[in-house]
């Protein structure tokens, strides 16, 4: 028994080893302590800041956070649920084995891409393949080294959903409906959306395929019994992640994603969604039709802007710069910075990358495999190629966008690639281990594979005309190579003149022959970045052509009998590993790693920031030295910050970015008790803290109030508002001031503390007055109460919070008691529970059915 159960338990313990090994090694950095270094994971740690430092005073995180865009929810940043028994344990201590980052990650994904290719009863070293694939696919090295977690970990998770739906498909209801509840309750668990709905397009496009094989097969009951197992599945996973969806979807509708701004804008009106993002803003990054061909040679365009595809030697870019006294390195640094000429907007850190090897078998597989799942699949990756288009596709993204449920909540189109990037790997799997291992016979098996290598030799020779024909001119070239033009001339002033202002005149001013030979030089380095990237094409393409080669050999030689069928398996491991392996180097490598450190040396706090900090009070600081002050956490990191980073801003704040605080609206700034401006010193460019004696403080009395017809002429009016004096109110809200205010120079309202959920204030006044605080308004979970008796307070200045105040001494507080937070986390600590008591009960289920000799899979 124990022997029979070793036997069967050895090539997944050489799985697991292999997994842990591989990871190791490409992340060796992290087993030494680094950490990697990125914009949004610092971004992160920025804007989490105040919120660890108030849970190590107080014992937990609150629920708002002081640090960023005047004050937001701060349990969308950092905040753990009080309950002990979460499914967060599972992720940290079972399915990551507490590795490091991003070991952890490489190691999840692979761990869940092969636990579904043994679903799918794969040959284990087949498994082992199709997990690296999909793990080291090049989208995630990039968006790895980019600081994207959460994307990350949903998309380690997406295989263990897909794996237990086709466990319910296989009629193994209690442990497919047990681990189905699980992993998508896991993914959910992340928080980011998006990928949580490709994975749920790719369970659609299967669960359609599965209805109509079960249907022609009369097998209805089947149907009926696995959809309303797997709806109950997600029932049980929404409600185990209610303490995240609720909150969120509470937020969310206040946000840019809601398309919550209340400001019209006739100059677009077609882009305009409800309910979601703008149409411009949402297809940003759109993968560009013939792009899509990336995933199977990398360099197609270029790569990306953050890789380290072009090296010592090899840039003809870098030679020039080099020719004229720059260093090599910058050379190649600005060269693999601009290598990326391809249609996507905001240009893009590295191209979808599926493998060469991957994709010539995901072509065989279509060719001549029979399971039911095929076209379910090829459906899918059809779909999600479509999706990444966006706007190069608008016809059909545009109605998808206003039509297709959730989806106008999102952003970045090419994202939906990670459907192919699963599907491939699956349909590659089941297709090599059917020509290697199902007992096909080799005549017939031999004439499908001559089809699907002529149709992928096709591919090939289209690969070739573009890289014959392409003129290797991106979209952005024009832009850069007046930059050089620019650089040169002022170069040369530069070296005439010391007077700043004489040397703008000489500029200006700069002779036909200068200019000329700037633009000489310009042409040239342009010239030689179209050369990198022809080269880089080119290198790629004679690559992935060899190792697709090698890998049609060796299926060639098995089929004739040349080659044993482990030889044959063993050389497509081999060749699909390296290939991915290889490429994602290029997107995350050692470099990519710092010493911990290194990563805080960013927010070591300047000498501006101490002499703020020496400020006990309460106000907030614009941080006018950051290259983007409302796209930059450095300040959030030791103040309450006017700017920040988030990538789901609150509309109404995001409007007023736009329209007041991007425009220098001073007497906004001062209504958001902005008392401390930060500026770069004129001589040394140092941080240096000038105090703003305008700033209106934490609350004030107004003498008279204003009312706006609408949200346009609230703005309009808060453009040329003294909001010292006088306050705008939307009409619509109107009927909250019962009396005028009625002046009274005697009059206080004093600030006491600032708890983050909890403020406080007192007043003191002879008459009614009316109280404008310089705190954000946000409509769910704040309750005002004066003198303990709760009240109704309104939206003002577009962005605050204002409420009448009755003559006397009185008690104000603000209270964040978010319900949707509070009762969520009772909930999901039910739902947690008895989810613990499925997965135990489906564990005791499955022991016994393998005791009684029936495998799992």
């Amino acid at each position: 028994m124990k022997s029979s159960f070793w036997k069967k338990a050895m090539p997944h313990i050489i799985a697991i080893g292999i997994f842990l090994v591989v990871a190791a090694v490409y992340c060796q950095p992290a087993l030494q302590g680094k950490v990697l270094e990125n914009v949004d994971n610092q971004g992160w740690r920025g804007m989490a800041q105040q919120s660890f430092e108030f849970k190590e005073k107080y014992g937990h995180f609150p629920y708002w956070t002081n640090s960023m865009f005047s004050g937001m929810p701060g349990y969308q940043i950092a905040f753990e649920t009080p309950n002990k028994i979460s499914i967060g344990i599972l992720h940290n201590y079972i399915f990551t084995l507490g590795l490091p980052k991003p070991v952890n990650f490489f190691f999840l994904a692979c761990i869940m891409a092969y636990f579904l290719f043994m679903v799918l009863r794969v040959n284990p070293w087949l498994g082992i393949m199709g997990a690296i694939a999909y793990a080291y696919s090049t989208y995630d090295p990039i968006i790895i080294a980019v600081g994207h977690d959460t994307k990350m970990i949903c998309i380690g998770y997406a295989p263990g959903v897909i794996a237990s739906l086709m466990l319910i498909f296989q009629k193994r209801y209690i442990i497919g409906t047990v681990l189905t509840s699980l992993f998508a309750a896991m993914i959910l668990w992340q928080n980011h959306i998006q990928i949580t709905y490709y994975t749920l397009i790719i369970a659609v496009a299967i669960g359609i395929a599965y209805s109509v094989h079960s249907v022609r097969n009369g097998a209805i009951k089947d149907v009926v019994i696995a959809a309303s197992l797997a709806a109950l599945s997600g029932l049980v996973a929404l409600g185990v992640n209610i303490i995240n969806l609720w909150p969120m979807n509470e937020y969310v509708k206040e946000t840019m994603r809601g398309g919550r701004s209340e400001l019209t804008d006739p100059a677009n009106p077609k882009n305009k969604t409800k309910g979601g993002f703008d149409k411009d803003y949402a297809f940003t990054w759109s993968y560009g039709i013939a792009e899509s061909l990336t995933v199977m040679v990398p360099g197609l365009y270029g790569g990306g802007s953050s890789g380290n595809q072009l090296s010592s030697g090899n840039s003809s870019f870098a030679d020039k710069l080099t020719e004229v006294g720059q260093p090599e390195e910058n050379g190649l640094r600005m060269a693999n910075s601009l290598a990326y000429w391809g249609p996507q907007q905001q240009g893009t850190s590295g191209p979808v990358y599926l493998g060469a090897v991957i994709c010539f078998l995901t072509i065989l597989s279509l060719v001549f495999i029979n399971h039911w799942a095929k076209w379910g699949l090829a459906g899918a990756c059809i779909f999600g190629f479509i999706l990444a288009w966006g706007r190069h596709f608008e016809t059909v993204n545009y109605f998808l966008f206003d039509y297709l449920p959730l989806y106008n909540k999102f952003r970045a189109p090419t994202m939906a690639l990670v459907i192919p990037q699963l599907c491939f790997p699956i349909l590659a799997c089941l297709g090599a281990n059917e020509l290697l291992f199902g007992g096909l016979k080799k005549e017939e098996a031999w004439k499908k594979f001559k089809l699907a290598s002529t149709f992928t030799l096709g591919i090939f020779a289209l690969l070739f005309i573009m890289y014959v024909s392409f003129d290797y001119t991106g979209p952005n070239d024009g832009r850069v190579k007046q930059n050089f033009v620019s650089g040169m001339i002022q170069q040369a002033s530069q070296s005439q003149q010391t007077n700043p202002q004489l040397q703008q005149q000489a500029e200006q001013q700069a002779s036909p022959q200068v200019r000329q030979q700037a633009e000489d030089f310009a042409r040239g380095l342009m010239n030689g970045i179209k050369e990198d990237r022809k080269s880089l094409f080119g290198k790629d393409l004679l690559r992935s052509l060899l190792l697709v080669i090698l890998a049609a050999g060796s299926i060639a030689l098995y089929l004739k009998n040349k080659l044993s069928s482990i030889l044959a398996l063993t050389a497509l491991v081999l060749l699909s590993s390296f290939d991915l392996l290889a490429v994602g180097k290029r997107y995350l490598n050692n470099d990519n790693f710092v010493d911990p450190t290194d990563f805080e040396s960013v927010f070591t706090p300047t000498s501006a920031d101490l002499k703020i900090k020496a400020d006990t009070g309460y106000y907030r600081v614009f941080d006018q030295t950051a290259n983007s002050p409302f796209e930059d956490a450095r300040a959030s990191y030791h103040h309450n910050s006017i700017g920040g980073y988030s990538p789901v801003k609150l509309a109404l704040y995001q409007d007023i970015i736009q329209r007041q605080l991007s425009a220098g609206n001073m007497q906004v700034f001062n209504m958001l008790n902005a008392k401390y401006i930060i500026t770069p010193n004129q001589g040394n460019g140092q941080p240096e803290e000038h105090i703003n004696p305008s700033a209106l403080g934490n609350a004030w009395f107004v003498k008279d109030i204003m009312i706006a017809k609408n949200a346009d002429d609230e703005m309009n009016i808060l453009s040329t508002l003294n909001t010292k004096d006088s306050a705008v109110i939307d009409a619509r809200y109107q009927d909250m001031i019962k009396n005028k205010p009625v002046y009274d120079s005697t009059a206080s309202i004093t600030f006491v503390e600032n708890l983050n959920d909890k403020i406080t204030y007192l007043t003191k006044a002879n008459s009614n007055q009316f109280a404008v605080f310089s705190e954000v308004y946000y409509p769910y979970g704040w309750d005002a109460y004066i003198d303990g008796k709760k009240t109704e307070y309104t939206r003002v200045n577009y962005v605050l919070r204002g409420m009448p105040v009755p003559a006397g001494s009185h008690k104000i507080e603000f209270r964040f008691e978010p319900r949707s937070v509070i009762l969520s986390d009772k909930i999901t600590m039910w739902l947690s529970i008895l989810l613990y008591i499925m997965l135990i009960t489906g564990i005791v289920v499955e022991y016994r059915r393998n005791k009684l000799g029936k495998p799992l899979a």
